[in-house]
């Protein structure tokens, strides 16, 4: 079972952290285009669908099975790239799902032509949405690389 969680455990943080990159890049250059962002609006909503239901979905599963496979470990001699992994992990998952979720629902919103009660416009707010997630996908490469170098 451990190796089973080591798999998905993995293809989980691959998802995420090459979604977050493709899509960040994908969104930030539609902000950059002169063409006006309505035209898109297909494309930002099935980015944002994707994102809730396919990536932040499994950032959860990342953690539950990053959990499963520490608590097979003996806590008391974990060495700190373990713990840093567990904690840090942690925490970047819980703070990705809740900030993206927030933005994800002012941009259905936005893009629905509800008003929002600190207005802003479909560029600021699909900005904000990028930079939430390639804040992500470095802090998860920071991770990975503390783990990559097995840091004691």
């Amino acid at each position: 079972m451990y190796s089973l969680s080591y798999i998905i455990h993995i293809i989980g943080v691959a998802l995420w952290l090459g979604s977050f990159t493709a899509f960040g890049f994908l969104l930030q250059s539609l902000v950059r285009e002169d063409e006006p962002m309505k035209n898109y609006r297909s494309v930002i909503n099935k980015i944002r669908i994707w994102i809730n239901y396919g990536v932040l979905p499994g950032a959860v599963v990342v953690m539950l099975t990053g959990v499963y496979m520490i608590l097979q470990l003996n806590r008391e001699t974990l060495p700190f790239y373990m713990i840093f992994m567990e904690q840090a992990g942690s925490m970047i998952v819980l703070l990705t799902v809740v900030m993206l979720s927030v933005y994800s629902r002012r941009l259905k919103k936005k893009l629905e032509g509800e008003t929002l009660k600190k207005d802003k416009t479909l560029e600021a707010l699909s900005l904000a949405h990028t930079n939430y997630m390639f804040s992500s996908a470095a802090l998860v490469l920071l991770v990975i690389i503390v783990v990559g170098m097995r840091i004691n």
